[in-house]
């Protein structure tokens, strides 16, 4: 199979923006690594190794935050494409193309 074979594409909306006003998810995204993540699928969906190579973190250290942002609705898998060695690749993308944090503290 060649490179560009899709599997399966996602029928997800990306939004303009997003406003955040959770604390859980406030913190997820002021976390310095899954911020340097969410800020580089903002523009394009990405493979693991294309995160790594951008990052220079461990591939296992991105799954992990991906699978966090993942939970948070923050992010999702937008494609899955079969390369030419027929191993699944699935390329992140952000939720929205924009996040704005929004937050009050209690008086």
């Amino acid at each position: 199979m060649s490179k560009n074979t899709t599997s399966s594409e996602s029928n997800m909306e990306i939004h303009e923006e997003r406003i955040i006003t959770d604390p859980t998810l406030v913190l997820t995204l002021l976390h310095e690594k899954k911020r340097m993540i969410v800020n580089l699928l903002l523009k394009n969906a990405m493979t693991i190794q294309e995160l790594k190579n951008a990052t220079k973190m461990n591939p296992g250290t991105i799954k992990r935050h991906l699978d966090d942002l993942m939970k948070n609705d923050l992010i999702f898998i937008a494609e899955e494409r079969l390369n030419d060695y027929n191993i699944k690749m699935k390329f992140y993308q952000a939720t929205a193309r924009r996040f704005i944090i929004n937050f009050t503290l209690p008086e």
